[in-house]
């Protein structure tokens, strides 16, 4: 009986980073961050962000493969999310494609609701005006990541 609970005990103890990228922007330490994560045996989910441009690309992607507008989204996010899972890694980690429709207020509601221990965002996006604010009133530790060095 006591080993069940001390089981359940540390599952809900488990390490969980949200790691928010810009698909636009390459080179952000928040994935590396989630790989450091699952390498401890942690889990990881991580909410790409996509801009007007992506949009502008899967409108060309619907008519040079004749596919609706909601058809091609689908199929580019879904490939999106699964470049991210794979440059992550592990059995536990996920991947949230949000585009520009999302203000910062959802994306915090929507990474918080995936109970993670630490959210971990660009330091680029986390000083936008817009993000300021979602950054301050956050209810799980927000960790700003730098640049990576050229």
């Amino acid at each position: 009986m006591t080993k069940p609970n001390m089981k359940r005990k540390n599952m809900n103890n488990q390490e969980h980073i949200v790691a928010v990228v810009e698909s636009a922007r390459d080179g952000d330490t928040t994935l590396d961050l989630a790989q450091e994560v699952v390498n401890r045996g942690g889990r990881a989910t991580v909410v790409v962000l996509v801009g007007s441009r992506t949009g502008n690309d899967i409108k060309n992607f619907a008519e040079a493969e004749n596919l609706t507008f909601p058809d091609a989204r689908e199929i580019y996010y879904n490939r999106l999310a699964g470049v991210y899972l794979s440059r992550v890694g592990g059995l536990d980690t996920s991947a949230i494609v949000a585009d520009g429709d999302y203000s910062s207020r959802s994306i915090f509601a929507r990474a918080q609701k995936a109970g993670p221990t630490t959210i971990a965002m660009p330091r680029d996006l986390a000083n936008r005006l817009g993000w300021r604010g979602a950054v301050a009133r956050s209810t799980v530790p927000v960790l700003i990541a730098p640049r990576k060095a050229a």
